[in-house]
This record gives C-alpha cells, structure tokens and sequence, in this order.
C-alpha cells in the first residue's frame, strides 16, 4: 500500500510539474511577474524575500535535471531570466567606478535589469489605474487576471513599436552606407579618369603636334587656253 502511495504521490508530482512548465511557457516572455506568479501592485513588506521563496519553489519543481519533460529546459530559462530581472537593484554608479572592464559591463547590466523592473512595475500601475481596478492581493482574482490581459497587449505593442524602429534605423543605416559607398565608387571613377588623363597626356600631344604642323599644299589652278 505504502509503494502504492508512494506511486500516486510521483505521478501527481510529474503532473504538477508538468503543468508548472506549460503554464511558464504560456506567459508572456517579458512579463516577469506573470512568470513567477507575484502581483506587483501587492505591497510586499518585502519583495526581495518573496522573490526567493517563490524561485527558490518553481525553480525546484521545474529544474530540467528532475524532469525528462523537453519543455523544461525552456520553461526554466524563463524562470531564471524573470528572477534574475526582479532581483536587481537600484543603479549604483560608485559600484565599479574605478574596476576593470568587466566590472562596469557587469554594472551596465544590472542597471538594465532594473530598469525593466521598474518599467514593468510602471505598466501594471497604469493599467490598474486606466481599469479603475481596486486592489486586490490574490494573484488569480478576476481583476489581476483582467490587468495581466492589459499588461500583455501593452507589451505586445511595445515590442511592435521598437520593431517599427529597430527597422526605421537599419533602414536609414543601409541608406547611409549606400550612399558612402556610392560616394567611394564615384571618388575612385574620378580618381581614375585623372590618372588614365594624366597618362594619354604625352599621346595628346604628339597627336595635336601632328595635326598642327600637317600643311597641305594646295593644288594650282591650271590657265585655260583662250
């Protein structure tokens, strides 16, 4: 009976985990919250500590060494990404200052995260603000359901309009390098007229020499008998 349960309990755990991997992968890949489940507009007496427990769960559930699930491995790069974006913290600029280079790469970095955290934190608010939604902490209520709906399109539309100028710049980056090329090709066609002029100078020369020193005699008139 003991086997039997122990049977029971692995097979709900590979269920479980299966779903957890299917409902990562269904998250919009930008939305980090979503990911790890954690309502942002929730006031966390600390986000930090929260962020650890939850990862610290799913990413145990979800690890691709405990599963043969294909998915996993996907699913739990998300899971990395998403809490490695939640967890980082505020610019500093006396941090690395005076390192080496990676030091400040490293740096650069971690303001980036931070950046898309807050970024992110920001959208949900305006959303939450824009629905007149009222606050509610239980991440699966309707209402959080409804603001995630809206976070979703708003992000999907952002990733259009970034499309939008990402192709706007290589478009203009193209024509700027045709352009110079055209300029090289047209400055290498001069330059070479010149050298080929400069090199037919001496045959321009004898030839207008011949031409200007060519007399032709003219013919005399023969008289006409009376």
């Amino acid at each position: 009976m003991a086997d039997l349960d122990a049977l029971f309990q692995t097979q709900e755990s590979e269920v479980a985990r299966d779903r957890e991997i299917a409902r990562v992968l269904r998250c919009p890949a930008k939305d980090h919250f979503a990911i790890l489940q954690i309502n942002p507009l929730t006031e966390h007496a600390s986000l930090a500590a929260t962020l650890r427990k939850t990862y610290r769960k799913k990413s145990l559930q979800i690890h691709p060494d405990k599963t043969k699930n294909s998915d996993a491995p996907r699913a739990f790069d998300l899971l990395k990404k998403a809490n490695s974006v939640l967890s980082a913290e505020p610019p500093s600029t006396s941090s690395g200052a005076n390192g080496d280079h990676e030091d400040q790469h490293s740096l650069l970095e971690e303001n980036a995260r931070y950046a898309q955290k807050e970024y992110l934190i920001l959208i949900y608010k305006q959303v939450a603000d824009g629905l007149g939604a009222f606050h509610v902490d239980d991440f699966h209520h309707a209402t959080n359901r409804a603001i995630r709906d809206k976070v979703l399109l708003v992000l999907e539309q952002h990733e259009k309009d970034r499309a939008v100028e990402t192709g706007y710049k290589q478009r203009q980056e193209i024509k700027k390098q045709t352009e110079f090329q055209t300029a090289a090709k047209e400055r290498e066609l001069k330059k070479s007229w010149e050298t080929r002029w400069e090199q037919d100078r001496d045959t321009r020369v004898k030839l207008w020499r011949t031409f200007s020193t060519k007399v032709e005699k003219p013919k005399k008139k023969k008289k006409l008998l009376a």
